[in-house]
């Protein structure tokens, strides 16, 4: 086995945490925008260290900060947003496994508004991920509600903003350098949100517990797009998505046995039809993976 399928099975490991983490934040008491705010802000500071000491040219155009600014506050920190607020409405597992409809988002708008040509095996997969969205909703209307529709949202979110590196400058920059200045423009924005409309300031209540969980979440954001970029170059974009398509299981297993959350024979089914869909969707495509 390559050095880098163990560096994408190990980005798969480490990312299908960061969900369980976030849920034991929220059950200490720390609210989704001080969570998010933390987390940024620990990932601009630990890259800005990085590009500092290896004297890396991080200069953008006017052009290219006003697209990250449009792509941070709808696709990268409006997903992560509306999956954390998700967790307070349903099972983190199942949040999570909504959460990767992403694919079928960016399947929908490069059809439509860019008028890609789909692939049958694409049209499958859209297919599949319907049937396995009705197995994870028990076949019941009634499961669709905030939380589901919220896990939705984020799947939606981060399509818009992988069409939108996909389809803007920003493809022409460096991915650490983005999610440097994604991480500093959402925590900016996250920050200014937090002291206006929040009850408590993002600095009260906060413990060494919550600062280190919260610090922890940057560090392994970071670790896993490192890894993820190192996977990428030895064994290739497809290759490397297929295995990191794991982390959602990993998600839902993590939560059944930290939070004893509810699961049964249509969890599972709608599972791995998910994980099937995705992977159909990743052997038509070459496209690169990004984890925020």
């Amino acid at each position: 086995m390559s050095l880098g399928v163990f560096a994408a099975i190990g980005a798969a490991l480490l990312a299908g945490t960061i969900p369980v983490l976030t849920k034991l934040l929220i059950l200490d008491g720390i609210g989704a925008t001080t969570i998010l705010f933390y987390r940024y802000a620990f990932i601009f500071i630990l890259l800005g260290l990085v590009f500092l000491i290896k004297k890396k040219n991080i200069r953008v155009s006017q052009k290219q900060f006003f697209e990250l600014a449009i792509f941070s506050i709808f696709g990268y920190s409006g997903a992560t947003f509306l999956l954390i607020q998700a967790f307070s409405f349903m099972p983190v597992g199942l949040a999570s496994m909504l959460y990767f409809s992403y694919p079928f988002f960016v399947f929908i708008m490069m059809t439509i508004v860019f008028k890609e040509k789909p692939k049958r095996l694409k049209i499958l997969a859209l297919l599949i991920v319907v049937v396995g969205i009705a197995f994870l909703m028990n076949f019941k209307l009634s499961s669709l509600n905030i939380g589901s529709l919220l896990a939705l949202g984020s799947g939606l979110a981060y399509g818009i903003y992988l069409v939108g590196l996909q389809k803007s400058s920003l493809k022409e920059i460096d991915n650490s350098v983005i999610i440097f200045y994604l991480g500093g423009i959402s925590a900016l924005l996250l920050g200014t949100y937090g002291f206006i409309y929040s009850d408590n300031s993002l600095l009260s209540g906060l413990t060494i517990k919550r600062l280190l969980l919260t610090m922890t979440l940057a560090i392994i954001t970071v670790v896993v797009l490192q890894m993820v970029t190192f996977a990428i170059k030895k064994i290739g974009s497809t290759e490397t998505s297929l295995i990191i398509a794991f982390e959602a299981v990993v998600s839902l297993i993590l939560s059944i046995i930290f939070f004893n959350e509810p699961w049964n024979g249509n969890t599972l089914a709608g599972a791995v039809l998910m994980l099937i869909a995705v992977i159909l969707v990743s052997r038509t495509a070459d496209s690169n993976r990004s984890l925020g």
